[in-house]
């Protein structure tokens, strides 16, 4: 049997909370996430302003923003929780996410909370300041796996999440061999999340988590 972490259901992961059905990263789309049974939502963190702030595009004010905190409050005890590190520009940038988000989560001892981020900056400054949180690589694209599956080892990754057309067999197969997890986004037709779920996925994240079977 293919490891995962979590191998004996597929995880059912909720995208900005369940932003199908209510707007994304609020309270309230965090609470429809819940009623509709997920395990885990993914939310987007920005460090602005010396603010760890809630949003999927960089905002140009934080003022009336949730915080991270308020997101994790919600979500103890309830839902794990994906914290996607969110960057611009530069790898500098990057680096200073990756480390305040870990100091932020490193801090709050909940071990359903994990971080992930497109950025590897960002990736290898958590590992420095908390190497005990889960990270987890995000990408839209096609990496050479056998480099990939290295860099993953190297940098001591939990989980790969790529866009829904790049969990291919080839890459699931590569990722278990590696006991790393495969959590792909965002999918949300019913055929994909089968054809996923048949394919030995851990976890399905969708604007529409109750379509992922339990």
């Amino acid at each position: 049997m293919a490891w995962s972490r979590y191998a004996r259901r597929v995880r059912r992961i909720g995208h900005r909370g369940a932003r199908g059905h209510a707007p994304d990263n609020t309270i309230e789309s965090f609470q429809k996430a819940l009623d509709l049974g997920c395990d885990e939502v993914e939310t987007d963190v920005w460090s602005l302003e010396g603010r760890l702030v809630i949003a999927h595009d960089r905002p140009a004010n934080t003022a009336d923003l949730l915080s991270l905190d308020d997101v994790l409050d919600f979500c103890k005890g309830r839902m794990a929780v994906n914290v996607e590190m969110k960057c611009a520009e530069t790898d500098a940038f990057a680096r200073a996410t990756g480390e305040a988000v870990a100091r932020r989560v490193v801090a709050r001892r909940d071990g359903d909370v994990y971080v992930s981020s497109f950025w590897w900056p960002a990736l290898e400054a958590a590992a420095g300041i908390a190497p005990t949180v889960r990270r987890a690589y995000i990408f839209s694209s096609s990496p050479e796996r056998t480099s990939l599956m290295a860099a993953a080892k190297a940098i001591g990754l939990w989980a790969l999440h790529p866009n829904k057309t790049y969990a291919t067999p080839e890459l699931i197969g590569a990722a278990h061999d590696a006991r790393l997890a495969v959590q792909p986004w965002t999918v949300n037709e019913p055929e994909e999340i089968a054809r996923l779920a048949a394919l030995g996925v851990d976890g399905i994240c969708s604007d529409y988590p109750e379509r992922v079977p339990k």
